[in-house]
């Protein structure tokens, strides 16, 4: 009985980043084909996953509150859960900030922050589907390190887009776009979050 409660947590967590790589792959074709006019019903598609993230969230903490033990330590799995809700609310976000800025021209190199953003949540599946086995997974580091390496090189697109951007001379587009660029860097540090509490996970029961 105690395995399959446990099965439970590593289930959840799995679902949860699943609908956050739907919910990237949804961004990342509606940034690809670019049509100002369609953001209303993109933006409706991404809300329902993002409540289906939500979902994962609340059946994690339900579960937590009615729990004595836990297959890992519970601060650990209320962080892990929390934070992949986050990235969901981070995509949505994203996107969000296109509809609302009435963002009419897609400027082409925010798509290689998404793709890699995209690229990132994928890595951060692989992590989390050694989770349940970490105490003898022979990939789970360097699925970690993966994501570090992602995250890294967000960071060099994000500063290279900002460096670009401010050439502009119009201002608006300078306060839109940074809001845009630096939305999708944060939901990128999001995914490395993820992957460090894994580790300090697998520190901690080495």
């Amino acid at each position: 009985m105690k395995k399959k409660k446990d099965e439970f947590y590593y289930k959840n967590l799995n679902a949860g980043i699943e609908v956050a790589y739907e919910m990237g792959k949804v961004l990342r074709d509606t940034l690809q084909n670019y049509h100002p006019g369609s953001l209303r019903e993109k933006l409706d598609i991404l809300h329902e996953l993002e409540q289906k993230g939500d979902n994962k969230k609340h059946k994690m903490m339900d579960a937590l509150n009615q729990a004595f033990i836990t297959p890992i330590e519970r601060e650990d799995l209320v962080a892990l859960s929390g934070y992949l809700d986050d990235i969901c609310d981070g995509v949505e976000d994203i996107l969000l900030e296109f509809y609302m800025c009435n963002v009419t021209e897609l400027r082409r190199d925010v798509l290689p922050m998404i793709s890699l953003l995209l690229e990132c949540i994928q890595a951060l599946g692989d992590v989390l589907g050694e989770l349940k086995d970490f105490k003898h997974s022979k990939n789970i580091g360097k699925q970690i390190i993966r994501v570090n390496e992602l995250e890294e090189k967000g960071d060099r697109l994000f500063v290279e887009n900002m460096h670009r951007l401010h050439q502009e001379g119009d201002l608006r587009t300078i306060m839109v776009w940074r809001n845009i660029y630096g939305r999708v860097e944060s939901c990128v540090d999001i995914c490395e979050h993820v992957a460090d509490v894994v580790e300090t996970v697998k520190m901690k029961n080495s």
